[in-house]
């Protein structure tokens, strides 16, 4: 009775997720279709960039703590840390393996989406910031890949990227549509990478920590320095070797 009880969980778990996986494409499709009109907004900065910068800055101009705020704010590996931090945080909350799978292979493609927006980065105009942003699409990517498990805590890191966006936007560091195509950017990777394709890489993940946490926890606690910092040690000997 019990196994047969167990059987028809199963099929039922199993019959769920059948019909919650087709999500996850339209939800990719979504956030790649966004990217396109934010991507000509970019090339039109007086239709949408331009009014919300001046009202940030009209906002924050005579209130010296929020420009004391936002400079702080845009300390190169603050959000990192909070970011990492927070997903680290989810990690050990008492989630399953199925869900630290999930985060595992949410991380990496939060990366991968980062490496993207790198190699596809754009400037619309002469000395303006690269449209979308490699940082502000990786850090948003850890932050949905935390969101999509722990909602409270996805919540927290999904509104401390928007806070440093909104305050590069405020130095003018970033365009709002750099922030807003980044976290497009980056959620239709992490979208996609929910799918059952993208399943095999968290699992074989957490097949390495089940059987070597030591090494795991090393090559982890490394990864999450170098996320942190954005890879900024490593990206002077990159460029060296890409020039070879």
């Amino acid at each position: 009775m019990t196994l047969e009880a167990e059987r028809r969980a199963t099929t039922r778990s199993t019959d769920t997720d059948r019909i919650r996986q087709p999500r996850w494409p339209i939800y990719s499709m979504a956030f790649s279709i966004l990217v396109l009109p934010i991507a000509f907004l970019t090339f039109n900065p007086a239709w949408f960039d331009r009014p919300v910068t001046m009202a940030l800055n009209n906002l924050i101009r005579d209130w010296q703590l929020a420009n004391d705020f936002a400079v702080a704010l845009a300390y190169p590996t603050l959000e990192g840390v909070i970011v990492v931090s927070l997903l680290w945080c989810c990690w050990f909350s008492g989630i399953t393996v199925e869900s630290r799978a999930r985060i595992l292979r949410g991380a990496v493609t939060a990366v991968f989406a980062g490496i993207i927006a790198e190699f596809v980065a754009v400037t619309p105009f002469p000395n303006s910031p690269h449209f979308p942003s490699e940082r502000a699409a990786m850090f948003a990517g850890l932050a949905i890949a935390v969101f999509l498990i722990r909602p409270k805590l996805g919540l927290l890191a999904i509104g401390c990227t928007l806070v440093v966006g909104v305050s590069h936007v405020c130095l003018g560091l970033h365009r709002p549509t750099d922030i807003l195509g980044s976290f497009c950017l980056a959620a239709a990777l992490v979208c996609l990478a929910q799918m059952q394709l993208g399943s095999a890489l968290g699992r074989r993940l957490m097949r390495w920590e089940a059987a070597s946490g030591s090494t795991f926890y090393m090559c982890a606690f490394f990864s999450s320095y170098l996320v942190s910092t954005a890879f900024q040690d490593l990206r002077p000997l990159t460029s060296k070797f890409l020039r070879l």
